[in-house]
């Protein structure tokens, strides 16, 4: 069974705000005792973004309580909850799920999950936002992009919403080719948490390797120049071999 060693996790809103967009799960567990936990990110261009990824949350918390969880059973509560309201609401969503030696990653939108390898964080999610697509098109380079980059980042190509279909990338990664040592420690952010980390990507390897440390290193940062609505949420986990 995977153990959890360390874990920390905060969420506040911009300066200004009433209400906070982002909502988030810390880790839980399953009927089978295997790890879950979430975060969701209110698009703010939509009325009463904060109700969306509440909504989307409290989903996965249902999908809990039921047998046999999985992300696909979660997205679909979600979809099915956020399509009840009668105007148009939508929030990104992404899912974290370790079952024995397996990651399983469900994921829409703008939040990113990250592994720790040494000193660095390795994405494992990809944005859903014109700047990615247009760098994945290959039409257009980085360079000419960079101008650009801080606009482009802020428009999605896809979001749990009752205006589209669900659509939702599905990730599954072996335990092993992300562990650090003897463990695994992952960090679950919305935007406004790592836009301050992309910044300066860097903390030492002892701040690193407890969450609990890097999670309170990160928030001062992020407190001096809040930009959004920000969460973070990290695990290190003793995996089963």
């Amino acid at each position: 069974m995977n153990r959890i060693v360390d874990m920390s996790c905060f969420s506040d809103a911009a300066n200004g705000k009433a209400v906070n967009e982002d909502y988030f799960l810390p880790p839980t567990f399953d009927s089978d005792s295997n790890i879950v936990f979430a975060v969701a990110d209110g698009v703010g261009s939509t009325e009463q973004a904060d109700l969306a990824s509440k909504c989307a949350i409290q989903a996965i918390q249902k999908a809990l309580i039921e047998p046999d969880f999985s992300i696909e059973k979660a997205f679909s509560l979600a979809k099915q909850a956020i399509d009840e309201f009668d105007f148009s609401v939508a929030t990104t969503l992404t899912i974290v799920h370790i079952v024995d030696s397996k990651l399983y990653i469900g994921h829409v939108g703008d939040c990113r999950l990250y592994f720790k390898n040494k000193n660095k964080l390795v994405q494992l999610t990809k944005d859903h936002t014109k700047y990615q697509e247009l760098l994945d098109s290959k039409e257009h380079s980085m360079r000419n992009l960079r101008n650009h980059k801080e606009r482009l980042s802020t428009i999605l190509t896809s979001a749990l919403s009752n205006d589209i279909e669900l659509n939702f990338d599905m990730t599954v990664k072996d335990i092993k080719d992300i562990s650090d040592g003897d463990n695994v420690i992952l960090a679950l952010m919305s935007d406004g948490a790592y836009k301050h980390w992309e910044l300066r990507p860097k903390f030492s390897e002892r701040t690193m390797s407890l969450p609990s440390a890097f999670s309170a290193s990160l928030r001062r940062r992020i407190e001096k120049d809040i930009i959004d609505d920000y969460t973070f949420l990290s695990v290190k986990l003793k995996c089963s071999k």
